[in-house]
């Protein structure tokens, strides 16, 4: 469990019910005592002790219990005089003691926040909070939730919190819940600050121990007490350390969405606490070639002698899209568009080149700099490193500066996110400092570029791609949870105010980590493996200890076979610079050795067989099919391997006994019912769309929602069907053995 410096946290209330009442009963006491938890009174709180042996859920872990032994120790050297501490009763004897108290007229997250507060109560405790308008709430001990009257009363400061920061405070036996509140686009409501929804997010974990471990009803865990109460002087504020985490929205219904629609992505931080459109090549919509490539060609790239080409239609119009970086009439198109998102509604606009950029050879852009694109290199990222840095396209960055000063002339209080990827990479040699309103977007994250833009934009932003499944890692696992909180923490302590780190679909093998990832996107310096810890604890219950141990051994297999640096942090040993040789296939074989799938398949039985819940035995379950993924796929590649050493009829059948399995097993994952995946296996449709891929471009096989293909796929059936995306080195794919044809004989 998480233990912070000077308190133990909230999440100390799951307790073990095989510790000693007296332990459990001090535990309890010194989690009130921190005002991050219930507390007793004095002398009549003793007589509880029988009563609480009973009233919560376990977590069993021997190391929690041995600390919480070591602090009750010290603890009942306390005078019990000192035990007395003024409380607000929030429910009693599973009873409601307080009242929820909301503005007339609420906007709809204060609403929800309100909802939120008396949904999880109840299931706690059994207790239903009434909510009324302020101005018919009862006398008694009220829960002010959002910008109410009764909190502008107070003069309540919220001064110093940024994004979705909030407050939580008790005065004159009112608790109040409210945060900085500034949410909705024209296209997403929950996009933007809903500070007032994580002030009830952060009472519910801290004073009712209430976690949101994995997406979905049954990622929750709900310990059950019939009494909550706060410190009579509680005052906490809590700042997220990320504006926003993007790219994947895993604890939402749709993963390819912006993420925060639910409780559990606010709660673990993948949400969105700025109105923001990042990662955005913003040429495409400012300038699109369906409308002015006709009537203005002047607009586009000069290349060989040619602007613009005819051959543009709507399908093609993403690719080539290259613009003049001197045309006047360009920067004046970014700077509306930019313009019309900010009064759209949105705080922070991605202002970027287009994809596969190429300069514009006109006489007046190529006498701005000596940019001449990567002659001489077939690689990217070599010529990125090696000669880009001294020789930037000080025309891009011209045109972005001129855009950012008219932008700021209009909306001082909104910001750019100016794009730094491909060619913008490195930052101009000429603009020493971008504005006050611009974070830099970097999409390479390694110290030697974050370094060369410390001090050149007001705040960085990162892009990733740790977790992508379209990258040779595939539906494996990814990264090790120490490499994740190292890099996380790295990035927070060189001015990362928002990250992209796109978690998808193996929950099953890489939980731990993506849960741990969003709890340390809101507080950088909690302990990665007391986060890791709660997690199982929470999950798997009296499994947990069996689950530990399998999930550190395929992190520890993964550090083995394809190990990243310290100054990795994008991770493109495992991406765009892992070997050519290790593709996918020679990932999982080098990985998963016979030896090492007998050891975790040993820890999962055993997990099955300490479960001893339904919803715990359920999670168990996702890791073993997801497990079963890899063992049978390593297994198939491995018979695989033998045939084409030794290509002889029994290599043959046992080459196509082991293609069988795994094409049962495949069939019966892709078939499971939405009723069965909706609650028990986030991130489903992701999966799918990896095991029936069959190559097919991402725009197809990817982003196409699943829910769209799949009757297309079960019509033309799914064995035979490679997976995985593209057949380039930096996408993850298994074609052989799979498309084999087994109806003729060896």
């Amino acid at each position: 469990m998480i233990l912070r410096q000077c308190e133990l946290s909230g999440s100390m209330r799951l307790l073990d019910q095989q510790c000693e009442g007296a332990v459990r009963h001090m535990q309890w006491w010194h989690a009130g005592r921190s005002s991050r938890s219930r507390s007793c009174r004095g002398v009549e709180s003793l007589s509880l002790l029988a009563s609480l042996a009973g009233s919560f859920s376990s977590i069993h872990s021997m190391k929690f219990r041995h600390t919480v032994r070591l602090a009750c120790t010290l603890l009942w050297a306390v005078p019990l005089t000192s035990l007395a501490a003024s409380e607000l009763d929030i429910v009693v004897n599973a009873k409601p003691a307080a009242t929820i108290v909301i503005p007339a007229d609420p906007p709809k997250w204060t609403r929800q926040a309100a909802d939120w507060l008396q949904e999880y109560i109840e299931k706690v405790s059994g207790a239903r909070l009434p909510v009324l308008p302020e101005g018919k709430a009862p006398d008694g001990t009220l829960i002010s939730v959002g910008h109410t009257r009764l909190f502008a009363k107070q003069r309540i400061e919220l001064s110093g919190l940024r994004w979705d920061g909030c407050r939580l405070l008790v005065r004159d036996n009112v608790l109040y819940l409210v945060g900085l509140d500034n949410a909705g686009t024209v296209t997403h409501d929950y996009v933007g600050a809903r500070g007032t929804c994580r002030a009830v997010i952060k009472f519910l974990e801290d004073h009712c121990g209430i976690r949101w471990f994995l997406p979905g009803p049954q990622g929750a865990f709900l310990p059950k007490s019939r009494r909550i109460a706060v410190s009579a002087d509680l005052d906490v504020r809590f700042q997220p350390a990320m504006a926003f985490c993007n790219g994947r929205s895993l604890y939402d219904k749709n993963i390819l969405d912006n993420p925060g629609n639910t409780i559990a992505a606010q709660a673990n931080n993948y949400r969105m606490g700025i109105r923001a459109q990042s990662g955005g090549h913003t040429y495409y919509s400012a300038v699109p070639v369906i409308k002015y490539r006709k009537d203005h060609p002047e607009y586009f790239a000069l290349r060989d002698g040619v602007r613009g080409k005819s051959a543009w239609t709507l399908e093609t119009q993403w690719r080539g899209h290259h613009l003049c970086s001197t045309n006047p009439d360009i920067q004046r198109l970014l700077t509306e568009f930019v313009r019309s998102q900010f009064d759209k509604g949105t705080d922070w606009m991605s202002l970027g080149q287009e994809d596969g950029y190429l300069r514009c050879q006109c006489e007046k852009c190529e006498a701005m700099d000596s940019y001449r694109g990567m002659v001489g290199y077939t690689r990217w990222e070599v010529f990125q490193h090696a000669k880009l840095r001294d020789k930037p396209p000080e025309r891009l960055f011209h045109l972005h500066k001129a855009v950012i000063d008219d932008v700021a002339k209009s909306h001082p209080d909104k910001t750019v996110m100016l794009m730094c990827y491909a060619p913008t990479a490195w930052p101009s040699k000429e603009i020493k400092y971008f504005g006050d309103n611009v974070v830099g977007e970097l999409m390479n994250l390694n110290p030697e570029y974050i370094d060369a833009w410390q001090g050149k934009t007001n705040g960085l932003a990162g892009y990733t791609y740790w977790f992508n499944t379209q990258i040779p890692m595939g539906l494996n696992v990814h990264m090790t949870a120490k490499e994740v909180a190292d890099r996380i923490q790295y990035l927070h302590r060189n001015n990362f105010v928002a990250l992209s780190i796109g978690p998808e679909a193996t929950w099953g093998l890489e939980g731990p980590v993506f849960y741990m990832a969003g709890r340390l996107m809101g507080e950088p310096n909690l302990v990665y493996q007391d986060v890791v810890r709660e997690y199982c604890d929470g999950v798997f219950g009296k499994a947990a200890d069996p689950m530990m141990q399998f999930f550190a051994l395929l992190q520890e297999r993964l550090a083995l076979v394809a190990p990243i640096t310290d100054d990795d942090i994008s991770a493109d040993a495992r991406n765009t610079r892992l070997p050519r040789w290790l593709d996918t296939k020679a990932l999982y074989l080098a990985q998963y050795p016979p030896g090492v799938l007998s050891k975790l398949d040993g820890l999962i039985c055993q997990a099955e067989a300490a479960a001893d819940t339904e919803r715990n035995k359920r999670w168990v379950q996702l890791s073993r099919d997801q497990f079963d993924f890899a063992r049978l796929l390593t297994e198939m590649l491995v018979a695989e391997r033998a045939w084409q050493t030794k290509r002889t009829t029994a290599n043959w059948r046992e080459l196509k006994d082991a293609v069988d399995t795994f094409e049962v097993w495949r069939e019966k994952i892709v078939n499971l019912p939405p009723e069965y995946t909706n609650a028990w296996w986030p991130g489903h449709a992701t999966f799918c769309r990896y095991l029936v891929a069959n190559l097919d471009d991402t725009g197809i096989a990817f982003y196409r929602p699943w829910n769209e293909r799949k009757a297309e796929v079960l019509e033309k059936g799914i064995r035979g069907r490679a997976m995985g995306y593209g057949t380039s080195y930096y996408y993850s794919f298994i074609r052989e053995p799979l498309t084999l044809d087994f109806s003729k004989p060896e």
